[in-house]
């Protein structure tokens, strides 16, 4: 049972989001931008399907319709995902491994970092618990692992919830994590995950999204960065998968 989202310490706010998104765009030169660079060339970009929507499984989600949009006001959102194939069988990394990896590989590369600074973050090490509060600004909603001993993992994500349902503005960004073992994988010896990213943000309080079309655009194409750069943390700590 979630309790509503109070206001948290550092709200994330659209003029944040914009921030980090410009602090990543202007730093193209210099350490941080060799940083970047290199992170972003570890996953080449023709290899993430990209949308200007989100499932409809996190729109009708509990975590959406009891924390962040509660009134069912109208939405916008993006989405990434990727496939990614293990080069060897052993020591195949669980679902709850990579998810961990992934979510933090997210807020804690180099992408992030600008907007760690305007928003006072510092680095995330592992998987928080649910109901955590992260930095004053992000809250860990839900938390759904795949049981390990089934033959067909059903999948694992986590749920993670900005600003203030009782305000202008509330997200959330939904990790998620599945094995995709079909019958042609099993017989040519693969093991695939696809990992995914979605992000929703809405005003709670009004019908009509005060985010224009051109924030919508700027926003994907950063989320788009953040989860190259979250992709990319998570293949080197898994030096098997491609």
């Amino acid at each position: 049972m979630f309790s509503p989202i109070r206001r948290i310490t550092e709200t994330l706010t659209p003029k944040k989001i914009a921030l980090g998104t410009a602090l990543v765009l202007a730093s193209v030169g210099g350490t941080y931008g060799w940083r970047v660079r290199d992170r972003l060339s570890q996953t080449n970009p023709r290899d993430i399907q990209s949308s200007l929507n989100v499932s409809e499984s996190l729109k009708d989600s509990k975590t959406v319709r009891s924390l962040v949009n509660p009134r069912s006001h109208a939405s916008k959102g993006d989405s990434h995902s990727i496939i990614l194939s293990m080069r060897s069988r052993e020591n195949v990394p669980s679902e709850k491994a990579l998810l961990s990896a992934f979510v933090t590989g997210f807020f804690s590369g180099p992408i992030f970092q600008p907007e760690s600074i305007a928003l006072s973050l510092f680095s995330l090490s592992k998987l928080p618990p649910t109901s955590s509060i992260l930095w004053g600004t992000f809250q860990v909603a839900d938390i759904e692992l795949s049981d390990s001993c089934t033959s067909k993992p059903t999948g694992s994500r986590a749920d993670i919830v900005f600003g203030d349902s009782q305000g202008g503005f509330a997200g959330c960004h939904r990790f998620s994590v599945k094995r995709l073992d079909t019958s042609e994988d099993i017989q040519r010896g693969e093991i695939k995950f696809r990992l995914s990213l979605e992000c929703l943000v809405c005003d709670p309080t009004s019908s009509k999204p005060k985010e224009s079309k051109f924030l919508h655009k700027v926003h994907n194409n950063y989320s788009h960065l953040l989860f190259r750069d979250a992709v990319a943390h998570t293949k080197s700590r898994f030096k098997s998968l491609v």
